[in-house]
Protein backbone atom coordinates (compact mmCIF):
# COMPACT_ATOMS: atom_id res chain seq x y z
CA UNK A 1 0.00 0.00 0.00
CA UNK A 2 1.78 3.23 -0.80
CA UNK A 3 1.87 6.26 1.11
CA UNK A 4 -0.53 9.65 0.12
CA UNK A 5 2.50 11.57 0.13
CA UNK A 6 6.26 10.68 0.62
CA UNK A 7 9.25 12.84 1.91
CA UNK A 8 11.49 11.81 -1.14
CA UNK A 9 10.31 10.06 -4.55
CA UNK A 10 13.81 8.84 -5.97
CA UNK A 11 13.32 8.20 -9.76
CA UNK A 12 16.19 6.13 -10.99
CA UNK A 13 17.23 2.60 -9.13
CA UNK A 14 21.26 2.57 -10.05
CA UNK A 15 23.70 3.42 -7.51
CA UNK A 16 23.18 6.93 -6.95
CA UNK A 17 19.05 6.42 -6.77
CA UNK A 18 19.36 3.59 -4.22
CA UNK A 19 22.57 5.24 -2.34
CA UNK A 20 20.02 8.36 -1.69
CA UNK A 21 16.97 6.38 -0.41
CA UNK A 22 18.85 4.26 1.68
CA UNK A 23 20.49 7.49 2.90
CA UNK A 24 16.78 8.75 3.42
CA UNK A 25 14.96 6.10 4.91
CA UNK A 26 18.12 5.89 7.16
CA UNK A 27 17.51 8.91 8.77
CA UNK A 28 14.11 7.99 9.01
CA UNK A 29 12.57 9.93 6.00
CA UNK A 30 9.69 7.80 4.26
CA UNK A 31 10.55 7.17 0.27
CA UNK A 32 9.91 5.24 -2.75
CA UNK A 33 11.77 4.38 -5.85
CA UNK A 34 10.35 5.04 -9.31
CA UNK A 35 13.05 2.44 -11.34
CA UNK A 36 12.30 2.26 -15.25
CA UNK A 37 14.37 -1.15 -15.76
CA UNK A 38 12.73 -3.82 -18.30
CA UNK A 39 11.25 -7.05 -17.61
CA UNK A 40 13.62 -9.43 -18.45
CA UNK A 41 16.49 -7.30 -16.41
CA UNK A 42 17.27 -7.69 -12.91
CA UNK A 43 16.18 -4.82 -10.82
CA UNK A 44 19.06 -2.74 -9.02
CA UNK A 45 21.38 -4.92 -10.22
CA UNK A 46 24.23 -2.00 -9.95
CA UNK A 47 26.08 0.21 -12.40
CA UNK A 48 25.40 0.41 -16.39
CA UNK A 49 29.53 -0.82 -16.10
CA UNK A 50 28.79 -3.95 -14.16
CA UNK A 51 28.14 -6.32 -17.54
CA UNK A 52 31.21 -4.95 -18.77
CA UNK A 53 33.19 -5.99 -15.44
CA UNK A 54 31.87 -8.72 -14.83
CA UNK A 55 32.79 -10.17 -18.87
CA UNK A 56 36.18 -8.56 -18.10
CA UNK A 57 36.05 -11.40 -15.36
CA UNK A 58 34.47 -14.30 -16.98
CA UNK A 59 37.82 -13.26 -19.82
CA UNK A 60 40.15 -13.75 -16.94
CA UNK A 61 38.60 -17.15 -15.57
CA UNK A 62 37.99 -18.72 -18.75
CA UNK A 63 41.00 -19.27 -21.45
CA UNK A 64 38.70 -19.37 -25.00
CA UNK A 65 42.07 -20.50 -27.42
CA UNK A 66 42.41 -23.44 -25.19
CA UNK A 67 38.80 -24.57 -24.96
CA UNK A 68 38.99 -23.92 -28.79
CA UNK A 69 41.52 -26.55 -29.06
CA UNK A 70 40.18 -28.86 -26.77
CA UNK A 71 36.93 -29.18 -29.33
CA UNK A 72 35.03 -27.26 -27.29
CA UNK A 73 31.90 -25.34 -29.72
CA UNK A 74 31.78 -21.98 -29.09
CA UNK A 75 27.91 -22.15 -28.16
CA UNK A 76 28.70 -24.03 -25.17
CA UNK A 77 32.24 -21.94 -24.76
CA UNK A 78 30.01 -18.64 -24.54
CA UNK A 79 27.12 -20.35 -22.38
CA UNK A 80 30.00 -20.69 -19.87
CA UNK A 81 31.06 -16.78 -20.27
CA UNK A 82 27.33 -16.30 -19.97
CA UNK A 83 26.33 -17.81 -16.78
CA UNK A 84 29.28 -16.62 -15.18
CA UNK A 85 27.81 -12.45 -16.23
CA UNK A 86 24.48 -13.31 -15.06
CA UNK A 87 25.61 -14.71 -11.41
CA UNK A 88 27.42 -11.28 -10.81
CA UNK A 89 24.81 -9.44 -11.92
CA UNK A 90 22.27 -11.42 -10.05
CA UNK A 91 24.42 -11.45 -6.75
CA UNK A 92 24.59 -7.65 -7.14
CA UNK A 93 20.46 -7.29 -7.73
CA UNK A 94 19.82 -9.63 -4.87
CA UNK A 95 21.79 -7.76 -2.21
CA UNK A 96 20.96 -4.21 -3.20
CA UNK A 97 17.14 -5.70 -2.91
CA UNK A 98 17.47 -7.09 0.06
CA UNK A 99 19.12 -3.42 1.73
CA UNK A 100 16.02 -1.92 0.15
CA UNK A 101 13.66 -4.43 1.54
CA UNK A 102 15.54 -4.05 4.67
CA UNK A 103 14.98 -0.01 5.10
CA UNK A 104 11.48 -0.98 3.81
CA UNK A 105 11.52 0.96 1.03
CA UNK A 106 8.82 0.79 -1.41
CA UNK A 107 9.56 0.38 -5.35
CA UNK A 108 7.63 0.82 -8.45
CA UNK A 109 8.58 -0.63 -11.46
CA UNK A 110 7.71 1.82 -14.51
CA UNK A 111 8.54 5.17 -15.99
CA UNK A 112 8.26 8.49 -14.44
CA UNK A 113 6.98 12.02 -15.70
CA UNK A 114 7.03 14.95 -13.38
CA UNK A 115 3.49 16.34 -13.23
CA UNK A 116 4.74 19.06 -10.58
CA UNK A 117 7.43 19.62 -8.33
CA UNK A 118 5.77 17.50 -6.11
CA UNK A 119 3.76 14.73 -8.03
CA UNK A 120 5.51 12.16 -9.93
CA UNK A 121 3.08 9.90 -12.40
CA UNK A 122 4.61 6.41 -12.91
CA UNK A 123 3.73 4.14 -15.60
CA UNK A 124 4.29 0.75 -14.45
CA UNK A 125 6.45 -1.37 -17.62
CA UNK A 126 3.83 -4.73 -17.17
CA UNK A 127 0.30 -2.83 -17.12
CA UNK A 128 1.09 0.36 -18.78
CA UNK A 129 -1.07 1.62 -15.75
CA UNK A 130 -0.69 5.25 -14.67
CA UNK A 131 -1.18 6.57 -11.02
CA UNK A 132 0.60 9.75 -8.96
CA UNK A 133 2.80 9.83 -6.49
CA UNK A 134 3.45 12.51 -4.33
CA UNK A 135 6.54 13.48 -2.70
CA UNK A 136 7.85 16.65 -0.82
CA UNK A 137 10.82 16.46 -2.57
CA UNK A 138 11.59 14.90 -5.81
CA UNK A 139 15.34 13.42 -7.10
CA UNK A 140 16.14 12.24 -10.45
CA UNK A 141 18.70 9.85 -10.81
CA UNK A 142 18.10 8.12 -13.99
CA UNK A 143 21.16 7.91 -15.23
CA UNK A 144 22.30 8.15 -19.02
CA UNK A 145 22.19 6.20 -22.26
CA UNK A 146 24.89 5.40 -25.23
CA UNK A 147 25.26 7.43 -28.10
CA UNK A 148 24.21 5.80 -31.05
CA UNK A 149 25.48 7.43 -34.50
CA UNK A 150 23.59 8.39 -37.19
CA UNK A 151 23.68 6.20 -40.38
CA UNK A 152 24.00 2.58 -38.30
CA UNK A 153 21.33 0.16 -37.70
CA UNK A 154 22.11 -0.86 -34.44
CA UNK A 155 19.65 -4.26 -34.27
CA UNK A 156 21.05 -5.69 -30.70
CA UNK A 157 22.07 -8.82 -32.52
CA UNK A 158 24.99 -8.24 -34.22
CA UNK A 159 25.04 -4.31 -34.22
CA UNK A 160 24.96 -2.77 -30.78
CA UNK A 161 25.82 0.05 -28.61
CA UNK A 162 27.78 -0.11 -25.27
CA UNK A 163 24.52 -0.83 -23.11
CA UNK A 164 22.87 -3.14 -25.18
CA UNK A 165 26.27 -5.76 -26.30
CA UNK A 166 25.18 -7.30 -23.13
CA UNK A 167 22.30 -8.80 -25.19
CA UNK A 168 25.45 -10.41 -27.72
CA UNK A 169 24.07 -14.44 -27.64
CA UNK A 170 26.94 -15.85 -29.36
CA UNK A 171 31.07 -16.05 -29.14
CA UNK A 172 32.14 -13.81 -32.32
CA UNK A 173 35.37 -14.59 -34.12
CA UNK A 174 35.83 -10.69 -35.29
CA UNK A 175 34.48 -7.45 -33.50
CA UNK A 176 34.81 -4.09 -34.66
CA UNK A 177 34.51 -1.14 -31.87
CA UNK A 178 33.69 2.34 -32.69
CA UNK A 179 35.32 4.65 -30.44
CA UNK A 180 38.59 5.96 -28.00
CA UNK A 181 37.45 6.31 -25.03
CA UNK A 182 37.22 3.87 -21.60
CA UNK A 183 34.76 1.99 -22.23
CA UNK A 184 36.21 1.31 -25.90
CA UNK A 185 39.22 0.47 -24.76
CA UNK A 186 37.41 -2.08 -22.12
CA UNK A 187 36.04 -4.05 -24.25
CA UNK A 188 38.61 -4.32 -26.85
CA UNK A 189 40.80 -6.01 -24.43
CA UNK A 190 38.07 -7.96 -23.29
CA UNK A 191 37.37 -9.27 -26.85
CA UNK A 192 40.95 -10.07 -27.20
CA UNK A 193 41.03 -11.92 -24.74
CA UNK A 194 37.62 -13.97 -25.54
CA UNK A 195 39.94 -15.14 -28.31
CA UNK A 196 38.23 -12.90 -31.15
CA UNK A 197 40.01 -10.88 -33.32
CA UNK A 198 39.29 -6.85 -32.76
CA UNK A 199 39.23 -3.87 -34.92
CA UNK A 200 39.01 -0.33 -33.25
CA UNK A 201 38.20 2.48 -35.18
CA UNK A 202 39.28 6.10 -33.44
CA UNK A 203 38.53 9.62 -35.46
CA UNK A 204 41.64 10.96 -33.89
CA UNK A 205 45.24 9.98 -35.01
CA UNK A 206 46.21 8.92 -31.89
CA UNK A 207 44.71 6.88 -28.58
CA UNK A 208 46.48 9.13 -25.97
CA UNK A 209 44.16 12.35 -27.36
CA UNK A 210 40.92 11.21 -25.65
CA UNK A 211 42.46 9.70 -22.89
CA UNK A 212 43.93 12.88 -21.92
CA UNK A 213 41.05 14.85 -21.88
CA UNK A 214 39.85 12.53 -18.92
CA UNK A 215 42.63 13.11 -17.23
CA UNK A 216 44.94 10.11 -17.92
CA UNK A 217 48.55 10.49 -17.90
CA UNK A 218 50.64 10.30 -21.16
CA UNK A 219 52.94 7.18 -20.27
CA UNK A 220 49.66 5.34 -19.17
CA UNK A 221 47.86 6.20 -22.37
CA UNK A 222 50.94 5.40 -24.46
CA UNK A 223 51.66 1.65 -22.50
CA UNK A 224 47.96 1.21 -22.62
CA UNK A 225 47.76 1.84 -26.44
CA UNK A 226 50.98 -0.19 -26.94
CA UNK A 227 49.75 -3.17 -25.07
CA UNK A 228 46.24 -3.72 -27.11
CA UNK A 229 48.45 -3.53 -30.07
CA UNK A 230 50.72 -6.56 -28.63
CA UNK A 231 47.97 -8.24 -27.92
CA UNK A 232 46.61 -8.30 -31.15
CA UNK A 233 44.37 -5.45 -31.03
CA UNK A 234 44.18 -3.58 -34.45
CA UNK A 235 43.85 0.03 -34.33
CA UNK A 236 42.90 2.11 -37.08
CA UNK A 237 43.23 6.06 -36.75
CA UNK A 238 41.65 9.19 -38.37
CA UNK A 239 38.69 6.89 -39.74
CA UNK A 240 35.06 6.99 -39.15
CA UNK A 241 32.35 3.98 -40.68
CA UNK A 242 30.63 5.44 -43.54
CA UNK A 243 28.47 2.63 -44.08
CA UNK A 244 27.38 -0.87 -42.72
CA UNK A 245 26.44 -3.41 -45.30
CA UNK A 246 24.67 -6.49 -43.25
CA UNK A 247 24.78 -9.75 -45.36
CA UNK A 248 22.05 -12.03 -43.87
CA UNK A 249 23.13 -15.34 -42.33
CA UNK A 250 21.48 -18.68 -43.72
CA UNK A 251 18.70 -19.91 -41.24
CA UNK A 252 19.97 -23.24 -38.88
CA UNK A 253 23.39 -22.20 -39.54
CA UNK A 254 25.98 -22.50 -37.34
CA UNK A 255 27.87 -19.56 -38.95
CA UNK A 256 27.70 -16.09 -39.17
CA UNK A 257 28.44 -14.00 -41.94
CA UNK A 258 30.58 -11.00 -41.29
CA UNK A 259 29.30 -7.84 -42.33
CA UNK A 260 30.80 -5.22 -44.62
CA UNK A 261 31.81 -1.75 -42.90
CA UNK A 262 33.05 0.96 -45.33
CA UNK A 263 35.44 3.67 -44.02
CA UNK A 264 36.40 7.14 -44.65
CA UNK A 265 38.48 8.95 -43.55
CA UNK A 266 37.47 11.69 -40.19
CA UNK A 267 39.94 14.14 -40.88
CA UNK A 268 38.63 14.55 -44.67
CA UNK A 269 35.18 12.87 -44.69
CA UNK A 270 36.69 11.76 -47.44
CA UNK A 271 35.32 7.82 -48.78
CA UNK A 272 38.33 5.19 -48.95
CA UNK A 273 37.40 2.92 -51.87
CA UNK A 274 39.48 0.22 -50.93
CA UNK A 275 39.00 0.43 -46.79
CA UNK A 276 36.53 -1.56 -46.28
CA UNK A 277 36.59 -4.55 -42.76
CA UNK A 278 34.71 -7.17 -42.42
CA UNK A 279 33.23 -8.19 -39.24
CA UNK A 280 30.78 -10.17 -36.95
CA UNK A 281 29.82 -7.65 -34.48
CA UNK A 282 30.04 -3.84 -34.33
CA UNK A 283 29.93 -2.20 -30.94
CA UNK A 284 29.91 2.29 -30.85
CA UNK A 285 30.88 3.66 -27.77
CA UNK A 286 31.29 7.11 -28.98
CA UNK A 287 29.82 8.97 -25.38
CA UNK A 288 26.76 8.99 -23.45
CA UNK A 289 23.95 11.80 -22.90
CA UNK A 290 21.28 11.78 -19.98
CA UNK A 291 18.16 10.70 -19.70
CA UNK A 292 15.77 13.24 -19.39
CA UNK A 293 13.74 13.08 -22.63
CA UNK A 294 10.07 12.29 -21.88
CA UNK A 295 9.90 13.03 -18.29
CA UNK A 296 8.10 16.48 -18.18
CA UNK A 297 11.44 18.60 -17.01
CA UNK A 298 11.04 20.86 -20.13
CA UNK A 299 7.56 21.72 -18.88
CA UNK A 300 7.95 22.20 -15.61
CA UNK A 301 11.02 24.76 -16.09
CA UNK A 302 14.05 22.61 -15.27
CA UNK A 303 16.90 24.21 -16.61
CA UNK A 304 19.00 21.70 -18.77
CA UNK A 305 22.57 22.33 -21.36
CA UNK A 306 22.04 21.99 -24.94
CA UNK A 307 22.61 18.11 -24.64
CA UNK A 308 20.17 17.15 -22.40
CA UNK A 309 21.89 16.83 -19.18
CA UNK A 310 20.45 18.62 -15.96
CA UNK A 311 21.66 21.53 -14.33
CA UNK A 312 21.90 21.95 -10.59
CA UNK A 313 23.35 24.18 -8.12
CA UNK A 314 26.17 23.47 -5.55
CA UNK A 315 23.43 21.56 -3.30
CA UNK A 316 22.30 19.27 -6.43
CA UNK A 317 18.97 21.83 -6.54
CA UNK A 318 17.75 22.63 -9.97
CA UNK A 319 16.06 25.43 -10.75
CA UNK A 320 12.63 24.32 -9.47
CA UNK A 321 12.86 24.49 -5.60
CA UNK A 322 12.23 21.15 -4.15
CA UNK A 323 13.48 18.94 -7.46
CA UNK A 324 17.10 17.95 -7.34
CA UNK A 325 19.03 15.67 -9.60
CA UNK A 326 22.31 13.52 -9.66
CA UNK A 327 24.37 11.18 -11.08
CA UNK A 328 25.07 10.91 -14.79
CA UNK A 329 22.05 12.82 -15.63
CA UNK A 330 24.14 15.90 -15.07
CA UNK A 331 26.61 14.74 -16.94
CA UNK A 332 30.35 14.75 -15.92
CA UNK A 333 32.01 13.32 -14.38
CA UNK A 334 29.60 10.46 -15.09
CA UNK A 335 31.30 7.94 -12.67
CA UNK A 336 29.46 5.65 -10.11
CA UNK A 337 31.50 6.97 -7.30
CA UNK A 338 30.77 10.83 -7.80
CA UNK A 339 26.97 10.17 -8.51
CA UNK A 340 26.63 8.00 -5.22
CA UNK A 341 28.40 11.63 -3.84
CA UNK A 342 26.22 13.51 -5.38
CA UNK A 343 23.03 11.76 -4.19
CA UNK A 344 24.10 11.78 -0.78
CA UNK A 345 24.61 15.20 -0.99
CA UNK A 346 20.89 16.12 -2.38
CA UNK A 347 19.43 14.24 0.44
CA UNK A 348 21.68 16.12 3.01
CA UNK A 349 20.79 19.60 1.34
CA UNK A 350 17.03 18.36 1.46
CA UNK A 351 16.78 17.61 4.43
CA UNK A 352 19.34 19.61 6.57
CA UNK A 353 21.38 16.62 7.85
CA UNK A 354 24.93 18.25 9.04
CA UNK A 355 27.10 18.59 6.25
CA UNK A 356 30.43 19.88 8.24
CA UNK A 357 31.65 15.95 8.26
CA UNK A 358 35.20 15.44 7.29
CA UNK A 359 36.34 12.41 5.55
CA UNK A 360 38.58 10.48 5.90
CA UNK A 361 41.51 12.53 4.72
CA UNK A 362 40.29 16.10 3.70
CA UNK A 363 37.67 18.88 4.64
CA UNK A 364 34.37 18.39 2.35
CA UNK A 365 34.43 21.67 0.66
CA UNK A 366 32.59 23.08 -2.03
CA UNK A 367 29.99 21.92 -4.09
CA UNK A 368 29.51 18.09 -5.75
CA UNK A 369 27.91 19.84 -9.14
CA UNK A 370 29.63 18.73 -11.80
CA UNK A 371 31.43 22.06 -12.41
CA UNK A 372 32.59 21.96 -9.10
CA UNK A 373 33.92 18.67 -9.30
CA UNK A 374 35.74 18.60 -12.34
CA UNK A 375 37.52 22.06 -11.47
CA UNK A 376 39.23 20.62 -8.51
CA UNK A 377 41.16 17.00 -9.76
CA UNK A 378 41.56 15.83 -6.09
CA UNK A 379 38.28 15.60 -5.36
CA UNK A 380 37.75 11.93 -6.20
CA UNK A 381 40.02 9.08 -7.60
CA UNK A 382 38.82 7.28 -11.08
CA UNK A 383 38.97 3.84 -11.84
CA UNK A 384 39.11 2.35 -15.53
CA UNK A 385 38.53 -1.52 -15.50
CA UNK A 386 40.92 -1.97 -18.08
CA UNK A 387 43.19 -5.02 -18.77
CA UNK A 388 45.19 -4.17 -16.93
CA UNK A 389 43.61 -1.65 -14.72
CA UNK A 390 44.15 1.89 -14.85
CA UNK A 391 43.23 4.58 -11.98
CA UNK A 392 44.63 8.12 -10.87
CA UNK A 393 43.66 11.30 -9.04
CA UNK A 394 44.95 14.95 -9.23
CA UNK A 395 47.09 16.13 -12.05
CA UNK A 396 48.82 14.97 -14.98
CA UNK A 397 52.07 17.19 -15.83
CA UNK A 398 50.49 18.64 -18.68
CA UNK A 399 47.77 19.45 -16.20
CA UNK A 400 49.68 21.11 -13.46
CA UNK A 401 51.61 23.12 -16.19
CA UNK A 402 47.92 24.47 -17.29
CA UNK A 403 46.86 25.11 -13.76
CA UNK A 404 50.17 27.49 -13.36
CA UNK A 405 53.17 25.45 -12.55
CA UNK A 406 56.52 25.69 -14.62
CA UNK A 407 57.93 22.34 -15.95
CA UNK A 408 61.08 22.95 -13.81
CA UNK A 409 59.22 23.45 -10.54
CA UNK A 410 57.48 19.55 -11.58
CA UNK A 411 59.42 16.17 -10.59
CA UNK A 412 57.69 12.87 -11.71
CA UNK A 413 58.76 9.79 -9.31
CA UNK A 414 58.01 6.30 -10.78
CA UNK A 415 57.93 2.82 -9.75
CA UNK A 416 57.67 0.03 -12.20
CA UNK A 417 56.19 -3.08 -11.35
CA UNK A 418 58.38 -5.21 -11.79
CA UNK A 419 60.78 -3.59 -9.17
CA UNK A 420 58.73 -5.17 -6.37
CA UNK A 421 58.79 -8.34 -5.15
CA UNK A 422 55.65 -9.34 -5.20
CA UNK A 423 55.52 -8.36 -9.03
CA UNK A 424 58.73 -10.37 -9.52
CA UNK A 425 56.98 -13.33 -7.93
CA UNK A 426 53.78 -13.36 -10.18
CA UNK A 427 56.05 -12.23 -13.02
CA UNK A 428 54.19 -8.93 -13.63
CA UNK A 429 56.55 -6.69 -15.89
CA UNK A 430 53.61 -4.67 -17.19
CA UNK A 431 52.64 -1.38 -15.07
CA UNK A 432 53.96 1.00 -13.15
CA UNK A 433 53.10 3.80 -10.66
CA UNK A 434 54.28 7.54 -10.89
CA UNK A 435 53.60 10.93 -8.26
CA UNK A 436 53.99 13.83 -9.57
CA UNK A 437 54.85 16.32 -7.06
CA UNK A 438 56.26 19.83 -6.46
CA UNK A 439 60.09 20.35 -6.56
CA UNK A 440 59.95 23.14 -4.00
CA UNK A 441 58.22 21.41 -1.22
CA UNK A 442 58.03 18.10 -2.07
CA UNK A 443 53.90 17.84 -2.12
CA UNK A 444 52.15 15.01 -4.02
CA UNK A 445 49.66 16.75 -7.22
CA UNK A 446 48.92 13.72 -8.76
CA UNK A 447 49.03 9.91 -8.44
CA UNK A 448 49.13 7.64 -12.05
CA UNK A 449 48.87 3.73 -11.79
CA UNK A 450 48.77 1.09 -14.76
CA UNK A 451 48.58 -2.22 -13.31
CA UNK A 452 47.56 -5.15 -11.12
CA UNK A 453 44.67 -3.64 -8.40
CA UNK A 454 45.24 -0.39 -10.26
CA UNK A 455 41.84 0.15 -8.48
CA UNK A 456 42.54 -0.63 -5.41
CA UNK A 457 45.41 0.71 -4.99
CA UNK A 458 44.27 4.35 -6.28
CA UNK A 459 42.83 4.61 -2.24
CA UNK A 460 45.99 5.56 -0.52
CA UNK A 461 46.81 7.47 -3.36
CA UNK A 462 44.08 9.45 -2.93
CA UNK A 463 45.15 9.65 0.85
CA UNK A 464 48.50 11.27 0.07
CA UNK A 465 47.04 13.24 -2.48
CA UNK A 466 43.79 14.38 -0.60
CA UNK A 467 46.05 15.08 2.58
CA UNK A 468 48.59 17.08 0.69
CA UNK A 469 51.43 14.70 1.65
CA UNK A 470 55.25 15.02 0.38
CA UNK A 471 57.19 11.86 -1.07
CA UNK A 472 59.60 12.15 2.06
CA UNK A 473 56.67 11.25 4.17
CA UNK A 474 55.18 8.81 1.80
CA UNK A 475 58.95 7.45 1.51
CA UNK A 476 58.60 7.20 5.62
CA UNK A 477 55.78 5.19 5.82
CA UNK A 478 56.31 1.67 6.65
CA UNK A 479 54.52 -0.71 4.00
CA UNK A 480 53.73 -4.28 4.38
CA UNK A 481 56.10 -6.27 2.87
CA UNK A 482 55.17 -8.04 -0.46
CA UNK A 483 52.60 -6.32 -1.60
CA UNK A 484 52.02 -3.51 -4.02
CA UNK A 485 51.78 -0.93 -2.00
CA UNK A 486 55.97 -1.29 -2.17
CA UNK A 487 55.22 0.65 -5.40
CA UNK A 488 54.28 4.22 -3.36
CA UNK A 489 58.28 3.29 -1.84
CA UNK A 490 59.94 3.04 -4.96
CA UNK A 491 58.57 5.91 -6.61
CA UNK A 492 58.39 8.10 -3.32
CA UNK A 493 62.68 7.03 -3.39
CA UNK A 494 63.08 8.03 -7.07
CA UNK A 495 61.26 11.26 -6.24
CA UNK A 496 63.50 12.35 -3.43
CA UNK A 497 66.56 11.19 -5.35
CA UNK A 498 65.34 13.54 -7.96
CA UNK A 499 64.95 16.65 -5.44
CA UNK A 500 68.56 15.84 -3.68
CA UNK A 501 70.31 15.70 -7.17
CA UNK A 502 68.46 19.73 -8.08
CA UNK A 503 69.58 20.63 -4.07
CA UNK A 504 73.19 19.91 -5.00
CA UNK A 505 73.86 22.78 -6.89
CA UNK A 506 72.49 25.29 -4.42
CA UNK A 507 74.86 23.48 -1.81
CA UNK A 508 77.91 23.42 -3.59
CA UNK A 509 77.99 26.96 -3.92
CA UNK A 510 77.02 27.66 -0.23
CA UNK A 511 80.05 25.47 0.22
CA UNK A 512 81.98 27.99 -2.08
CA UNK A 513 82.50 25.86 -5.22
CA UNK A 514 80.61 27.95 -8.08
CA UNK A 515 80.19 27.29 -11.52
CA UNK A 516 82.13 30.16 -12.84
CA UNK A 517 85.76 28.91 -12.39
CA UNK A 518 87.02 25.40 -11.86
CA UNK A 519 88.14 23.90 -8.65
CA UNK A 520 91.24 21.86 -7.16
CA UNK A 521 90.21 18.50 -6.19
CA UNK A 522 92.09 18.86 -2.81
CA UNK A 523 89.89 22.17 -2.38
CA UNK A 524 87.01 20.35 -3.50
CA UNK A 525 87.34 17.46 -0.53
CA UNK A 526 87.96 19.66 2.56
CA UNK A 527 84.98 21.71 1.48
CA UNK A 528 83.09 18.76 1.15
CA UNK A 529 84.40 17.60 4.35
CA UNK A 530 83.43 20.98 6.09
CA UNK A 531 80.36 20.31 4.61
CA UNK A 532 79.52 17.31 6.50
CA UNK A 533 80.34 14.63 4.06
CA UNK A 534 81.54 11.55 5.98
CA UNK A 535 85.74 10.32 5.07
CA UNK A 536 85.12 7.46 3.00
CA UNK A 537 82.62 9.85 1.02
CA UNK A 538 84.84 12.15 0.04
CA UNK A 539 87.89 9.95 -1.06
CA UNK A 540 85.39 8.16 -3.54
CA UNK A 541 84.41 11.39 -4.84
CA UNK A 542 88.26 12.78 -5.10
CA UNK A 543 89.00 9.53 -6.73
CA UNK A 544 86.41 9.93 -9.37
CA UNK A 545 87.23 13.37 -9.80
CA UNK A 546 90.83 13.04 -10.53
CA UNK A 547 89.62 10.47 -13.51
CA UNK A 548 87.45 13.56 -15.43
CA UNK A 549 89.70 15.90 -14.59
CA UNK A 550 92.11 18.03 -16.34
CA UNK A 551 95.82 18.76 -15.85
CA UNK A 552 96.60 22.33 -15.62
CA UNK A 553 100.07 23.24 -15.82
CA UNK A 554 99.94 27.00 -14.17
CA UNK A 555 98.02 25.10 -11.33
CA UNK A 556 98.80 23.53 -8.52
CA UNK A 557 96.78 20.10 -8.81
CA UNK A 558 94.23 18.46 -10.33
CA UNK A 559 91.29 21.26 -11.82
CA UNK A 560 87.55 20.33 -12.18
CA UNK A 561 84.66 22.13 -12.90
CA UNK A 562 81.60 22.48 -11.65
CA UNK A 563 79.53 20.31 -14.44
CA UNK A 564 82.49 17.26 -13.70
CA UNK A 565 81.85 17.85 -9.78
CA UNK A 566 78.26 17.92 -10.05
CA UNK A 567 78.37 14.15 -12.20
CA UNK A 568 80.14 12.73 -9.55
CA UNK A 569 78.28 14.00 -6.29
CA UNK A 570 75.10 13.76 -7.17
CA UNK A 571 74.62 9.78 -6.51
CA UNK A 572 75.63 11.19 -3.09
CA UNK A 573 73.19 11.93 -0.19
CA UNK A 574 73.71 15.55 0.97
CA UNK A 575 74.66 15.88 4.58
CA UNK A 576 71.52 15.84 6.92
CA UNK A 577 72.30 19.66 8.63
CA UNK A 578 72.36 21.55 4.82
CA UNK A 579 69.75 19.25 3.89
CA UNK A 580 66.87 18.10 5.84
CA UNK A 581 63.73 17.73 4.30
Amino acid sequence: MLREEYDLVVIGGGPTGLTAALAAASAGRTCVIVDATKKNQVQFSGPTGLFSKALRDASKKIDVGTLRKMGLKDVTVWKQVQELTSDIVKASGQSNLAAVQACRIPHLRGSARLMSSSEVEVTFTESNRSIPVRGKRILVATGSTPYRMPGIPYDQMRIFDSDTIRMLTFLPKTVTIVGAGIIAIEFAKIFSRLDCKVTMLVRAKSLDVALLRIGVDRDAALQLQKDLCMNKVRIIFDTEVEEVIKEESPRNANTVRPMRIKLRKASTKESQPHAEIRTEVLMTATGRSANTRGMGLEGLGVNMDKDGAILVNGNMETSVKGVYAAGDVLGAPSLASTGIEQGNAAVTHMFGFDSSSKSAWMLRTGGRDPKSLTANPLLYPVGIWTIPEMAFIGRTKEKAIDDGWEPEELGEGLAQYSQTIRGRVQGINLGFLKLLFSKPDGVILGVHILGEDACELIHYGTALAQSGKTVYEALGTVYTAVTFHELFRIAAMDAVRQLEVDAWSPFLTRLGLGEEETHNVQDVRKRLGEGGMSEDDCEEICRALDQRADQDEEREGTQVSFQQIMQVVQKYRIPKPWYAP
